[in-house]
């Protein structure tokens, strides 16, 4: 730790609750190409408010957690914000997050290779079993072609 990320926080651990656990992998999951586009953003409200862990949000709330999400992963980067919401997830919510990731990473139609590195990786991360990722990016990509 240096010596200004005593006073300015940095090196502390990142604290996520569930529901910004999942927002986090969303956000991480749009920025994975570089850019953010509004469209991404409202694509990642709409696919988190679907999730049971969202659905008592208002637009406020959703509006609240994604900003506190994407401010974490732009002063600390993905990988610890990431980590920690692999903390905080079951097994069952990991997977509905790497789908939601998968979803969002698809819906243009097109996987650059930063994206598909990011899904690896996250797949490493939230330790979700190869076939299982397997058929969730088999899923998403039908999903997607229409």
């Amino acid at each position: 730790m240096g010596l200004f990320d005593k006073v300015l926080g940095k090196g502390d651990a990142v604290s996520l609750s569930k529901p910004e656990g999942m927002a986090a992998i969303a956000i991480a999951a749009v920025a994975a190409d570089g850019d953010i586009s509004n469209e991404e953003v409202n694509r990642v409200a709409i696919d988190l408010a679907t999730l049971k862990a969202f659905r008592s949000y208002d637009m406020r709330e959703m509006g609240n957690t994604l900003n506190k999400v994407a401010g974490l992963i732009k002063r600390r980067g993905p990988a610890p914000v990431l980590a920690a919401a692999n903390s905080i997830l079951r097994k069952e919510e990991k997977e509905s997050a790497f789908f939601v990731a998968a979803d969002l990473v698809v819906a243009d139609g097109v996987v650059e290779e930063k994206e598909r590195e990011f899904l690896e990786e996250l797949q490493k991360t939230l330790q979700v079993e190869d076939e299982t990722a397997l058929k969730i990016v088999e899923v998403v990509s039908i999903k997607n072609r229409a």
